[in-house]
């Protein structure tokens, strides 16, 4: 069994999705360790929406548990981008699994997210001159890795001997770096990165499988918990142009429920979102999860689609959720999700938007 610990929902299902990539069968665990009889057991522990001590003491417990499985590979999936307590729960799992050096990858070459010369670069801009230096909850404020992770790791290039010990962050250009430090690693390294490291991973180890075609049948709901401007932009087009947008302003009251299922019955897709507030980040997660489920009780939608991985944990918390099966991977990291008859598709916040799920809120 292949066992990953992800820091967060989408990230999580990103994975489950690659997984499903070259066949194989993937559980996606909320928050615990459970029962698993997949190929690939993937925990999702939300640790970048709760505070720096609690995230540790997640780690611990489950890095614990899961050396009772008897893996054959276990990975650390990590935000892409370096957000959230990266080296604190890489030190705290190494502790636990008895490791003295972890390995990340943070890279993302495929998706224009690369590590040259110490420096962390989206789509050839440094980091801290994009979107990402105004994230509400890990501004990225340098473009140095060092730096980000506030820590004496260090960053090698895919030609450098490594080193025998400690935190080791890995430089990546092209796919074909990802492909040679896969190749470099044994289980020696706590392994831990972003999802083209994972995908590298199992190409030594498995074949890509043919994928049946797959229709997502209506009515949709789309919950927007992402910051990100261009989707802000997006849905602001939507509330103008195809008005199945409500926009959450205050409590899921009967008023509000009542105009939700309007839009979903006359329009066959609703879009929950929220436009400029003075609350927090986790004040907002928690009122979208709470009028999500609201809409879901009252209208009986069966195609759900959240924007945002702390968002996605929030609504999957709500609606008491502990474990989801992977089904469909529609484009990388949007990937399709089933628990009895809800499913449930999510993609970060970050990712572009698939035109498969622009064109069910635009026709």
């Amino acid at each position: 069994m292949i066992i990953v610990i992800a820091d967060d929902f989408t990230g999580a299902a990103e994975l489950a999705g690659i997984s499903l990539r070259y066949g194989l069968s993937a559980e996606l665990l909320v928050g615990d360790v459970n029962d698993c009889s997949a190929d690939v057991m993937i925990i999702s522990v939300d640790s970048r929406s709760i505070k720096r001590g609690e995230a540790v003491r997640r780690i611990a417990d489950i890095s614990k548990q899961l050396l009772t499985k008897n893996p054959s590979l276990v990975f650390k999936k990590i935000d892409s981008v370096l957000r959230g307590y990266v080296v604190d729960e890489l030190k705290v799992q190494m502790q636990e699994m008895g490791l003295n050096k972890a390995f990340v990858l943070p890279a993302n070459p495929s998706l224009g997210r690369t590590v040259v010369h110490g420096e962390y670069f989206v789509n050839g801009v440094k980091i801290n001159e994009t979107s990402f230096a105004n994230d509400p909850e890990f501004p990225v404020s340098s473009s140095v890795v060092k730096e980000i992770l506030n820590d004496e790791v260090k960053v090698v290039a895919p030609a450098s001997e490594l080193p025998e010990n400690g935190i080791v962050v890995g430089e990546a250009l092209v796919k074909a770096d990802v492909d040679t430090w896969a190749g470099k690693l044994d289980s020696s390294w706590l392994l831990a990165g972003a999802g083209d490291f994972f995908t590298a991973l199992l190409e030594k180890r498995f074949k890509a499988a043919n994928l049946p075609a797959f229709e997502i049948p209506g009515p949709h709901l789309y919950i927007c918990g992402t910051a990100i401007e261009e989707r802000r932009k997006f849905i602001r087009q939507l509330y103008q142009q195809e008005q199945c947008v409500l926009y959450l302003t205050d409590e899921a009251d009967n008023s509000w429920l009542k105009q939700a299922a309007a839009i979903i019955e006359t329009k066959r897709r609703l879009v929950i979102a929220v436009d400029e507030t003075d609350k927090t980040a986790q004040e907002l997660r928690k009122k979208m999860a709470i009028a999500a489920r609201a809409v879901i009780e009252e209208t009986g939608v069966q195609e759900i689609f959240i924007e945002g991985g702390s968002t996605a944990a929030a609504v999957l918390e709500e609606l008491d959720i502990k474990k989801i099966i992977p089904v469909n991977e529609l484009s990388r990291g949007v990937v399709r999700m089933k628990v009895g008859n809800l499913f449930i598709t999510v993609k970060p916040g970050s990712y572009q938007l698939p035109e498969e799920i622009k064109r069910l809120f635009t026709i």
